[in-house]
């Protein structure tokens, strides 16, 4: 009384350690269970599920798991296109807004240095983080991979590498981020929107040096961090033309 899953492309990667492997898998049916908390039961987060086919029909995760059943899971695809409708979640509306776990914490300075909404804070749990999805859509970026089997959360990623760089040149693929038009108009530490600021205004803030060879600035209406482009900005201008390589 078994039924057979096969996850494909790079899925096993996320398969507890005993079921890691590439082929067909046999799993007991011994009682009423949906294909959603079957698939988690192996280790893979409903987030990373683009589509399932049951015995060559796609199904949603409500789906009831029986003997003899085959499924074939497929990861989202890349690009991933989330205005449109599938079986297993509905569209996201509006622009892409991000909620960052503390453990790729440095990834949401990246996606805010690029001009995306980004929340994070170090401090915030796990309980912290779902109650930001029940009352806001976002897309939660982790690798926390039981955080995502959570049913608060409808979209997610399970980011595939700790490097910080390597994540957001993830995040770009993933969501093809092709346009850097709103590159450093977010502030990097709090997510606010940055404004001009007049050099006058802030002279008692600034370093003789930044006084002599600097004349543009912005400002952070929320936390009131002052930004300005020098050196660092070259570094990060090349960090973000780097992710559509």
């Amino acid at each position: 009384m078994t039924a057979t899953f096969h996850f494909l492309k790079d899925l096993p990667l996320l398969l507890r350690s005993r079921w890691r492997t590439t082929q067909p898998l046999q799993f007991p049916v011994t009682r009423s269970a949906s294909i959603k908390d079957v698939i988690e039961a192996f280790g893979v987060p409903h987030t990373e599920i683009g589509r399932i086919t049951c015995n060559g029909s796609d199904i949603g995760f409500s789906h009831r798991v029986e003997e003899h059943q085959q499924f074939r899971v497929e990861p989202v695809p890349i690009p991933w296109d989330l205005t449109k409708a599938t079986p297993l979640r509905p569209p996201f509306a509006g622009e892409l807004r991000f909620l960052v776990d503390r453990n790729v914490g440095k990834l949401a300075r990246y996606v805010r240095m690029a001009g995306f909404d980004a929340l994070y804070d170090s401090q915030w749990t796990e309980a912290d983080l779902l109650d930001i999805l029940q009352q806001d859509r976002r897309i939660l970026l982790t690798r926390n991979q039981d955080l995502l089997k959570r049913k608060q959360v409808v979209f997610g990623r399970c980011l595939r590498t700790g490097d910080p760089a390597l994540q957001l040149r993830e995040v770009f693929a993933l969501f093809a981020l092709t346009s850097l038009h709103n590159r450093f108009t977010r502030c990097m530490e709090c997510n606010g929107l940055l404004q001009p600021v007049r050099k006058q205004d802030i002279l008692s803030r600034l370093e003789p040096l930044t006084i002599r060879y600097v004349e543009q600035f912005k400002i952070c209406p929320v936390c009131d961090k002052i930004y300005w482009q020098g050196s660092h900005v070259d570094r990060m201008m090349r960090l973000l033309q780097e992710t559509q390589q």
